[in-house]
This record gives structure tokens, C-alpha cells and sequence, in this order.
């Protein structure tokens, strides 16, 4: 039987559907909640014949499962999470204010975290249970879709149920992909998720109940399915990095920094570099930098914790080689390939002591002028940079005697150029962190093969890589000089390598999650900005909420902004209609209260699409000065 807002899984178990499934367990005339969404659930109780909610048990933190978990604590549960994830309710407030967000190496999905503390009443511990009534649920780790996550498992109405969160979903596939990115550029949840199904396989569930989609009904055989497609994935190799993060060991040493010459006008910073740059020599003593950034691995911090306030600290290096070794008398050009701090990190500094103009594509000048912006993106560098150029996709351009071709390859992040040249006879890619290359076996042998590399916190979409394969079919390089590693020979085999491997990617993560795809796939469909912000007491904040119609059909984007601590939003809900693939924004605006504390705080913005919503899904970070 199906009421008014509760699906009946069983005699005594509802699913409510909201920004997340808010399911409900009846013993008489109370119930027991796992995860609450918005907490409307609460409005239809009667319909079911339940007076009271008396617990609510959290799979994990998100915002989609918890946002309305004050209003259930008003109604006079009592709330559970799970024992790893607890500071994200109860501490969340502290942990905004410290969340590190410039130079961000961490991409973990936390910042999906709630913005006011949540009092909890107990803790979910690992392999115990949690006892109401006459249930017993037993909490299995389910670590994948986020650090702390937790299954609930119980016997209900004669059957073994499964509360699974966002491991999986029906059909074995997951929900969002970009969740199992923990460090940058590894995907270990895949491998933590591979160990939290096969541990749900041993439990025996006939239901399996996931935060979003519809029940698992054959839950075997879609832990199967999913474990098929996570293998595929593994075997991809090159640039998945399941089972940790890509380091060198030797780049923890410090040799003498020394430039190699790469031919007769373009000089490489060495393998010794953390982050490739390179410098292109013009006859009348002029120099023109492709990047310009850190200087040795360790000052990535990549090990470290990285929830505090420190940002990246430039060190110079390489410059007296230029003057003495080459006869430099003028830095004169920056090219950034990208926004990533590891690469721009000293373009400030040039600016500032050599004068050097600094040309960027408009889709990278857009984020390095305006970090506080866009600091929802990983690895964004603090300081501003100025842009004296502006530069667009495919356009041609003329430095010294060299001419250029810039485009727009959004690979490795959105906001990623490849940059082409012909220097002594050859044809020339600056691919930043887009093309690499490692070692795979086919037939049996050994081979070097190319590959595009994938983050998908840097605002991953499917199509992205697609294009940054057909850029590289333009430039057709003969060498590649790429963002980090070796400088690289590219014949015709390579570029099919390349491009092979992203169709491979293609269809091995399209098989691994639902449809629409890239709905699952995009984390930033949604993206609110500015991300930072500053403002007086009582002084207004303007908003732009940028959004992408990822649902292959045309569809109506609502949102509004749900203000705290005293702010007041001047709109309810407004709304964009948009076609299929289509983008736009929405404009929101809230007034900061009037007292300030210089303390940072949190803001959200609920998105529903076509009436639905998703909850609070979009966040920035705001701070009322003390004045």
C-alpha cells in the first residue's frame, strides 16, 4: 500500500522519498528513522499510524541525508551517526572554520558537510548494534561513499534488510563517482567500497534499501555486477591509482636543481621538478615560462593534514641558471596551462620581481584572478594573479618569433588549456597535468602507453575527455611536454593510445554508475559563488549559483538560499528552465546579520530539479567581520 507521502516496503516498513530515502521502521504507534532528508517525512506520520519518531540513525553525514535532522530532534527524537563521521554533526561548525580550502589535496567529500552543530545522543560503533525496542541493528562499516559511512542491518517483518546509504545502488552501479576520490587523484573508495560490499555479501540480506534510487531486490547479484565494474575500472591502470596516490620516491631528495635543455630554445625544469615548467628562449635574450610552481614534491604536503589553515609556501628556484647558464635578460611571458597551485604558485612572484606578463586562457584566467571565487575547486592558489592577456579556445598568438596556438582541454580539471608550438624544427604540446604516460601489459609484453589523467573533484564531466582527445588529434605534437614526469616522444600510435584509453574510461565508468551518466558522474553541476566571501554586519552577499542540465532531457532548476546564524535570504525559491546539456545561472542574494564575529560560517543553497529536490547542495563560506 502506498500513502500520500510513505511507500510500504513491508507491514512495518516506509520508505519516504525526499533529497535523500528517509526510511521508517514502525513498532506500534512510534517509529524509528534511518537518515531524515528535509524531515517533511514528519508531516505524513499519521498516514502510517505513527504518533512519534523516537531515534534517527544516520548512514553518513551529508547534508541530503541530515539537513532536516534538527527539525526531527524538535519533534523529540533522538539521534545516532556513525561513530567516525560524529564531529561532522556535533563539531560541524568547528570544522568550516577550520576546513582547509586553498591548496587543497584532500578530496574527500566533506564538503558535504552540514553547516550547524547537530547534537548527537549516541554513536554508531563499528561491528557493535544499536538496540530500539525489539530491533537490534547490527552496524557494518561500509566505508566508500564517505570515510565513516555505516550499514545498518535488521531483521524486519521476517526479512534480513540492508540500510546501505550510498555504497550501491539497484543494478550494481554506484551513486556518484567523484565520491570515491579520497586523495588527489586516487580513487581509493573504489577499493573501499569493493571491501564494504563483499563484507555485505557475507550478511546474507534478501532488501537492500539505498539512500537514493529504488530497493535491491537481488542484492548477490548486484553486489556482483558492481564488483565486475569496479574490476574494470582497476584495470584500467593507467591514472585510476585505486589503491593510493601516485608519489616518486626520489623527488624527496633534494639534488642540485639544474635546467636540461631540451633543444637549442626550450629548456625543461628537470625531473627533479614536483611540477614540470619549461622556457622557451627567443634569439633577441627574452624568456617565456609554461608554468611556474613548486619546486620539490614535499612542498605538496600531500601526507599531512590537510584540514587546517595553511596555504602552499613558494620557494624561488632556477632563475640564476637561466641568467648565468643561458644568458636571460628578460622573463618576460607566463603561460599557466592550468589553475592548479603546483603550477602557479610562482607566477606571483615573477610578476612582482621580474615584471613578467602573465597570458592565460579566459577559462584559466577566470579562476587564478578570482580565487575566493572558486575555492570549491581543488588546488586553487590563494593569491590572485593578474592576467594582462586573455587568451580564447583555438585562438592563434604571436610571441617573439614563435607562434602559438592555445585551447581549451578540459582533462585533468575544467579549467585546463593544452598549449601549441613549433621550437627547433618540431612540433610542440604543453599538456600540463592532462597526458601521461605508464606501463601496461598487453599480450603478455610490456609497453609504455599514454593516458589521460582523471580527478574528478576538478569538476569532471564524461564529454571533458573527449575533447581533450580531440585537441591532441589537432595539435598532432611530436613532443609532449607534460605537467609532471618525463618529457615524452609522440608518434601516431601514441596519440591512438591516448585516445583509446579515454573511450576505455568512457564506457568503464558509464557502466559503473546510472543514467543520465554525468548526473552521477558531475560534482559540479550545481557550484554556488563566490565560495569565500567577507562582508560588514547587515551588508548583503550576491550569489550566482552556476548550474548544467546533465539530464539529458530538458528540465526546471528551483533553488533558494537557506540562510543561518541570523542571515536572511531575500528570495524563496526561483527558478531557470534549461535544455538538455544546457547551462545558466540563477542570482541569490542574503543580508548578513548585524552583529558580526568574525567567525566563518556556512551557507547553502537547496536545488530541486523538475519539483524534486535535492537538497542543500551547493555551499559557500562566508565571514561577518568584527567591526
Amino acid at each position: 500500500m502506498t500513502s500520500e507521502g510513505f511507500t510500504e516496503l513491508s507491514e512495518n516498513l516506509f520508505r519516504f522519498t525526499d533529497s535523500c530515502n528517509a526510511y521508517l521502521v514502525r513498532d506500534g504507534d512510534a517509529g524509528l528513522l534511518i537518515d531524515a532528508g528535509s524531515g517533511a517525512c514528519l508531516d505524513h506520520l499519521d498516514e502510517i499510524g505513527v504518533d512519534r519518531v523516537e531515534w534517527v540513525l544516520h548512514t553518513h553525514h551529508h547534508r541530503d541525508q541530515c539537513w532536516g535532522t534538527p527539525r526531527v530532534r524538535e519533534h523529540g527524537a533522538r539521534v545516532a551517526v556513525p561513530e567516525h563521521e560524529r564531529h561532522l554533526f556535533d563539531r560541524a561548525d568547528d570544522f568550516w572554520r577550520t576546513r582547509r580550502t586553498y591548496d587543497n589535496y584532500d578530496d574527500r567529500n566533506t564538503f558535504f558537510t552540514v553547516g550547524e552543530p547537530i547534537q548527537v545522543d549516541a554513536s554508531l560503533e563499528d561491528y557493535e548494534a544499536f538496540e530500539w525496542r525489539d530491533h537490534r541493528f547490527a552496524v557494518l562499516p561500509a566505508k566508500g561513499h564517505t570515510f565513516g559511512s555505516s550499514a545498518l542491518i535488521a531483521e524486519i517483518d521476517g526479512r534480513r534488510v540492508a540500510f546501505t546509504g550510498d555504497l550501491m545502488n539497484a543494478g550494481g552501479s554506484l551513486y556518484q563517482l567523484h565520491a570515491m576520490e579520497y586523495m588527489y587523484s586516487g580513487l581509493e573508495g573504489l577499493a573501499f567500497t569493493l571491501q564494504s560490499i563483499q563484507a555485505l555479501r557475507r550478511r546474507d540480506a534478501v532488501l537492500a534499501l539505498p539512500s537514493h534510487g529504488e530497493p535491491i531486490t537481488d542484492v548477490a547479484g548486484d553486489i556482483d555486477r558492481l564488483e565486475r565494474r569496479i574490476a574494470d575500472c582497476v584495470r584500467l591502470g593507467r591514472g585510476m591509482h585505486v589503491g593510493g596516490i601516485w608519489s616518486r620516491p626520489e623527488a624527496n631528495f633534494l639534488p642540485e636543481l639544474k635546467l636540461h635543455p631540451l633543444s637549442r630554445h626550450l629548456l625543461w625544469g628537470g625531473i627533479w621538478t614536483c611540477s614540470n615548467f619549461y622556457v622557451l628562449l627567443s634569439e633577441s635574450g627574452k624568456a617565456l615560462f609554461v608554468d611556474y610552481g613548486t619546486s620539490n614534491l614535499a612542498h605538496l604536503h600531500l601526507h599531512a593534514d590537510h584540514e587546517g589553515m595553511e596555504t602552499m609556501r613558494f620557494v624561488e628556484h632556477r632563475l640564476d641558471a637561466l641568467r648565468d647558464d643561458y644568458g636571460v635578460t628578460e622573463i618576460d611571458v607566463v603561460l599557466p596551462t592550468h589553475i592548479h597551485d603546483d603550477h602557479t604558485c610562482g607566477i606571483p612572484y615573477l610578476q612582482r620581481f621580474h615584471g613578467t606578463q602573465c597570458w592565460a586562457l579566459d577559462e584559466v584566467a577566470k579562476v587564478i584572478e578570482d580565487p575566493a571565487a572558486w575555492a570549491s575547486t581543488p588546488c586553487v592558489y590563494p593569491k590572485p594573479i593578474r592576467v594582462d592577456r586573455v587568451l580564447r579556445n583555438g585562438e592563434s598568438f604571436t610571441w617573439e618569433e614563435y607562434e602559438f596556438e592555445i585551447f581549451h582541454a578540459p582533462g585533468q580539471t575544467e579549467f585546463h588549456s593544452v598549449i601549441a608550438t613549433d621550437v627547433d624544427g618540431r612540433r610542440v604540446a604543453f599538456t600540463g597535468d592532462n597526458w601521461q604516460a605508464d606501463e601496461v601489459i598487453q599480450e603478455g609484453r610490456s609497453k609504455i602507453s599514454a593516458f589521460q589523467t582523471t580527478v574528478l573533484r576538478n569538476s569532471f564531466q564524461l564529454e571533458m575527455h573527449q575533447r581533450c582527445a580531440e585537441v591532441m588529434r589537432r595539435v598532432n605534437p611530436e613532443l609532449i611536454c607534460p605537467g609532471h614526469n618525463e618529457v615524452l616522444e609522440c608518434s601516431k600510435g601514441d596519440l591512438d593510445d591516448y585516445c583509446d584509453f579515454i573511450e576505455q574510461k568512457d564506457r568503464a565508468f558509464r557502466r559503473l554508475v546510472g543514467e543520465p551518466a554525468d548526473h552521477y558522474v558531475d560534482l559540479f553541476w550545481a557550484r554556488l559563488l563566490p565560495y569565500l566571501s567577507e562582508v560588514d554586519p547587515g551588508e548583503s552577499v550576491d550569489f550566482r549559483l552556476l548550474l548544467r542540465n546533465n539530464q539529458e532531457r530538458p528540465a526546471t532548476y528551483s533553488a533558494r538560499l537557506l540562510p543561518a546564524y541570523g542571515w536572511e535570504a531575500a528570495h524563496d525559491w526561483v527558478d531557470l528552465r534549461l535544455g538538455d546539456g544546457e547551462r545558466g545561472e540563477l542570482a541569490l542574494r542574503a543580508t548578513a546579520p548585524k552583529a558580526g564575529e568574525g567567525i566563518r560560517r556556512l551557507l547553502t543553497a537547496e536545488i530541486a530539479i523538475d519539483g524534486r529536490t535535492q537538497g542543500p547542495i551547493s555551499e559557500a563560506l562566508v565571514t561577518v567581520r568584527d567591526v
